[in-house]
């Protein structure tokens, strides 16, 4: 999770009366990285009706405010009444959404709000989709029910040597795959008739259950397809083959006919998805602009169970920034993996593309260019067949990765987390270039023989604990013996643990910290701390201590503890990744 700034500094430890010991010659306490927010960020312009005559609804003008603990209704009304008109948005993660009586000063009030750790207007979100110009085709044959475009020409994603085939998809029922996009075209044949695999349709602009495809690309149905096609007979298979309620697809539709989506339209998606059963969540769309709001809704879905897969972008030749939700912490960021064809976007066959984005957002990569789908009838762009074309982008490289998540999913018996099933897919990814991770292909491409075939993981311990109100327990050492934790950390995807450990007044702590590699920081938190992850006026740390043991593989605090109460140990990993042994004695 992104830090801000800590201001306490090892001086203020003494001012609270605590004794800090540490190895020799420690240098001066850095300061935490600051959120990637813009604090003076406009919200976007309004935004057009869709085709349909509707106000799109995306609204652009709403404040997310996050909270440092879960209110009631009526207590965050009460809160926040004086700043607008206040909804639920996702409540379970503290999240809350307001319409402002005063969009000026509306910002600044909901932060001088006591308990408020973000409030930012829900950004503007597009497709991760990459135009092409359009060239019309002639209309092919209708397709008899062999699944005629499942050939090695055509799908050639699934026919890399090796990595993808029939056998691997019906080890074990794979989990929902919910598809937030611009829907899915129920009317198409791979997803209409008896036994249709579409399931708890939702759109969150209509706010009903029509979630078909109204988008004018047919991003929506296309996405849909690579992900989860059934193997019906008629026209392409996905990577994770649908097949009625047991291994299913949920449209979510949170995009406009323009492709136009919003962090409010997203969380409400992403909500809908994981109370309804979804466990792998696809969203082919992003921008720039980090939200603390989105951050929560993602460590909201990751504590239960739910990887949530994005596309990272198609900037990767010009301005090749962090798009968002892809560059979210326990988000599988997917970059897009070029075909044999080689031309200006792909020097290399089965390279990564150069358009991808290449930057610290991406994990993986998956095929992104030339790729085959399904598509509403009235679309005619790279038509290859009726109902069936080409698009490319990294919006076409995350269904892939998130059918592979389905699939490892089931072949591991249903029973990962979601950072194992992250962790599963990076581990498995066959190595691109540079060896080890690298910010163009991150840990490589995904391999679905090797993410269904080989053993995942060990589970970390007590994730998600990235902050202190997504703890459900304490540690409470024996007095005189050592506990033991050990858990992996890591600056791309998990750099935040917090351990609540109960101190009585008086007792002494000794806390050490010990790894390998990469830079791991270590805090301690006194007790009425109710976030670790702000300096917000609100709801500090104004009796913080803290500790970094610079470059060293060895941290250690001692303190004696003022009252009793529940305290908070806090790795930081500020550099690389590696498991780490944290041994806590109180006498």
């Amino acid at each position: 999770m992104a830090r801000r700034r800590v201001v306490v500094a090892l001086a203020g430890a003494a001012a609270v009366g605590t004794a800090v010991a540490a190895t020799a010659g420690a240098a001066p306490i850095p300061p935490k990285p600051a959120d990637p927010v813009p604090l003076g960020v406009r919200p976007p312009a309004s935004l057009a009706e869709d085709g349909a005559g509707r106000a799109a609804a995306l609204a652009p003008s709403r404040l997310m405010v996050t909270f440092v603990d879960r209110p009631t209704a009526p207590v965050a009304r009460r809160r926040l009444g004086g700043v607008g008109t206040v909804a639920p948005l996702l409540p379970e993660a503290g999240v809350w959404s307001v319409a402002p009586r005063e969009r000026r000063t509306a910002r600044a009030g909901a932060l001088a709000l006591g308990g408020v750790v973000g409030a930012e207007w829900s950004l503007r979100r597009q497709p991760a989709l990459l135009q092409r110009p359009a060239t019309p085709a002639a209309p092919g044959p209708v397709p008899p029910f062999t699944d005629p475009l499942f050939t090695p020409e055509r799908q050639w994603g699934l026919f890399q040597t090796g990595l993808w085939g029939p056998e691997i998809t019906g080890q074990a029922a794979r989990p929902t795959i919910a598809i937030l996009d611009s829907g899915v075209d129920s009317s198409h044949e791979e997803w209409r008739g008896p036994g249709s695999p579409l399931v708890a349709p939702r759109s969150t602009i209509r706010r009903n259950a029509n979630a078909g495809d109204w988008g004018r690309s047919g991003h929506g149905t296309h996405v849909a397809g690579i992900a989860a096609a059934p193997a019906n007979g008629v026209g392409v298979v996905g990577v994770a083959p649908a097949s009625g309620a047991t291994a299913a697809v949920m449209p979510v539709q949170i995009a406009d006919a323009a492709g136009r989506s919003t962090d409010e339209t997203m969380i409400r998606g992403i909500r809908w998805a994981v109370r309804r059963g979804a466990k792998v969540i696809n969203i082919s769309a992003g921008g720039p602009g980090f939200s603390k709001a989105f951050e929560a809704v993602v460590l909201w879905a990751a504590d239960r169970g739910v990887l949530i897969v994005s596309s990272v972008g198609n900037e990767g030749d010009l301005e090749n920034g962090l798009n968002y939700p892809a560059a979210y912490q326990r988000v599988l960021g997917v970059g897009a993996q070029c075909d044999a064809e080689i031309n200006a976007d792909c020097p290399r066959r089965f390279g990564v593309a150069r358009f991808s984005n290449q930057n610290e957002s991406v994990d993986v990569v998956a095929p992104g260019v030339n790729v085959i789908s399904s598509l509403p009838r009235r679309v005619s762009e790279r038509v290859v067949a009726p109902g069936y074309g080409l698009k490319d982008g990294t919006s076409m490289a995350a269904p892939y990765a998130a059918g592979v998540a389905a699939l490892a999913q089931a072949g591991n018996g249903g029973r990962l987390s979601a950072d194992q099933l992250r962790r599963h897919l990076e581990n498995t990814a066959t190595d691109l270039g540079v060896r080890g991770r690298d910010d163009r292909a991150g840990h490589g491409a995904v391999n679905p023989r090797a993410a269904v075939t080989l053993r995942a993981p060990a589970d970390d311990l007590d994730e998600v604990n990235d902050d202190i109100k997504y703890l459900d327990d304490h540690h409470r050492p024996a007095r005189g013996r050592p506990l033991v934790l050990q858990a992996l950390i890591d600056e791309h995807d998990d750099s935040e643990d917090v351990y609540a450990v109960v101190l009585r007044k008086g007792e002494r702590l000794r806390a050490q910290l010990t790894h390998r590699r990469g830079q791991i920081d270590l805090y301690l938190w006194q007790p009425g701390t109710r976030t670790v992850s702000t300096d917000h006026p609100g709801n500090l740390v104004v009796n913080a201590v803290e500790f970094s043991g610079g470059n060293g593989r060895r941290e250690v605090i001692t303190y004696v503890a003022k009252r009793t109460g529940r305290h908070y140990l806090n790795p930081f990993a500020r550099a690389g990744q590696d498991r780490y042994t944290l041994r806590v004695r109180v006498t």
